[in-house]
């Protein structure tokens, strides 16, 4: 495999990460869905300019290669990712500074950008457009296939823009250095991963026998097709009290509400050891690493027995556990599902985000956020730092065509109760009963069978 990059405008080439190849294999089975394409709309308060936001997206494609990117899946001998060497990130304006229904309008676009592909072969894979709104307010929107960007870059990314932004208003614009990582770094690690008997026998391990970990689908109304979001705002009083047993019990927050969701998983499927997805990251782990965009991401599985006799015991499992995999996270999911002999070997997925990176947003009041993702998998809960109220929100993304929405409202409040429990460490996990009061009307529904019957023998019934 020979790549001429001169002769092609490129500054370098190198081969897909497992990841990334798997997203865009959905993407290529599934065009017209929005499954892998993101959508993230910030809505702020503030001056726009429109010359000058153009100038620093100029900047921030010119420093990060990713948004230079484009993508061959079929040219060479294995797919390849080709960084330019310049690029233009596209970038539209609508004013609808006076229009009543901007708010409408902004969503509808949103609806029919989702749907809108990319093409591969033309970087960047990644759109912006802005609103102007009513009340000197404006929407910035990022749309991008998530093969380029993970959560954090996303967030790495729209700090720098604003921050670049205002710089350039202030007449001071900032200096364009590429960071002092690159996402390269993160192929050639996989790749070394990959071949590592050590970490392939961990992995073979955990998924040998493992558990079928499939939550139920209901006979209930479905909404059709597409994803549907459930966010549950965490109560203050409870983040105080998840937030004081992880201290107590020398974990992180993330390990309680990982806790919580397995033991959920256990009381939905009735099975004491349940196997989830957990997301993972792989970023360099230096400065620069948290500069550096790209997808540095991995999925994998964590198995585990909930059947602790102690919230506290139970929290020390799942950390262990975590523990374990952190050596050999980088491990494709891909290689792990096809050790597993098993297709899909995941049913539901956990992950933790708190972007704390835009806490450097600066100039501009941040009015609302709002994030759209849809993955192949069909539920996935996630524990979320709110922009808007600071603490955290539990959101549920789920198949609208496997789950009512009515059913995931009780397993929403599954996870709410299961966090309560977890903050007195001494009590029992295994309690089934803490999560049915709110059941109770149905179960004395199904359990009320009596029927009123005539006094008379069976002949006398047939005769009559």
């Amino acid at each position: 495999m020979t790549v001429t990059t001169g002769a092609r405008g490129l500054e370098d080439a190198y081969p897909l990460a497992a990841l990334q190849a798997g997203m865009l294999y959905h993407s290529a089975y599934e065009p017209d869905a929005a499954t892998y394409h993101d959508l993230t709309t910030i809505t702020l308060r503030g001056r726009f300019d429109r010359e000058a936001f153009e100038a620093a997206l100029a900047e921030v494609t010119a420093r990060h290669p990713v948004l230079r990117t484009s993508i061959d899946m079929t040219g060479f001998s294995e797919p390849l990712q080709f960084v330019h060497r310049s690029a233009t990130l596209p970038f539209a304006v609508t004013d609808l500074s006076g229009v009543p229904d901007a708010d409408e309008r902004v969503a509808r676009w949103a609806e029919e950008e989702k749907r809108r592909p990319f093409d591969w072969s033309r970087p960047p894979l990644a759109r912006a457009h802005a609103h102007l709104l009513p009340g000197e307010l404006f929407a910035f929107s990022l749309s991008f296939h998530h093969a380029i960007l993970d959560g954090w870059s996303v967030a790495t990314l729209v700090t720098e823009l604003f921050r670049r932004y205002h710089a350039r208003l202030a007449g001071e614009p900032l200096p364009v250095t590429p960071p002092a990582a690159a996402f390269r770094d993160l192929v050639a690690r996989e790749r070394a991963v990959v071949a590592c008997a050590q970490t392939r026998d961990f992995w073979q391990a955990r998924v040998d026998d493992a558990p079928d970990t499939r939550l139920p689908r209901l006979p209930e109304h479905r909404d059709g097709d597409g994803v549907e979001v459930l966010r549950l705002p965490l109560e203050p009083a409870l983040l105080a009290r998840v937030t004081e047993v992880a201290r107590e019990l020398a974990v992180p927050v993330r390990t309680v509400m990982l806790a919580a969701h397995l033991r959920v998983l256990a009381l939905v499927t009735g099975e004491d050891e349940v196997m989830t997805g957990l997301v993972t990251h792989s970023r360099p782990e230096s400065e620069a690493g948290e500069e550096v965009l790209g997808l540095f991401l991995n999925t994998v599985p964590l198995r585990l027995d909930t059947a602790a006799p102690t919230w506290g015991e139970l929290v020390r499992r799942v950390f262990d556990a975590e523990v374990a995999l952190l050596p050999h996270r980088q491990f494709p999911l891909f290689e792990i599902q096809r050790l597993s002999g098993r297709s899909p070997m995941l049913d539901a997925l956990f992950d933790y985000r708190d972007f704390h990176v835009y806490r450097g947003m600066p100039g501009a009041e941040i009015v609302g956020q709002e994030f759209f993702e849809q993955t192949d998998l069909p539920f996935t809960a996630a524990f979320t730092r709110s922009r808007e109220h600071g603490g955290f929100d539990l959101v549920i993304t789920y198949d609208r065509a496997q789950f009512g929405a009515a059913q995931i409202a009780r397993v929403g409040g599954h996870y709410l109760t299961a966090l309560r429990l977890a903050t007195t460490s001494a009590a029992d996990p295994r309690r089934a009963d803490p999560f049915l009061t709110a059941d109770a009307g149905e179960i004395g529904r199904w359990n009320a069978t009596a029927r009123p019957y005539p006094e008379a023998t069976l002949p006398e019934l047939f005769a009559a």
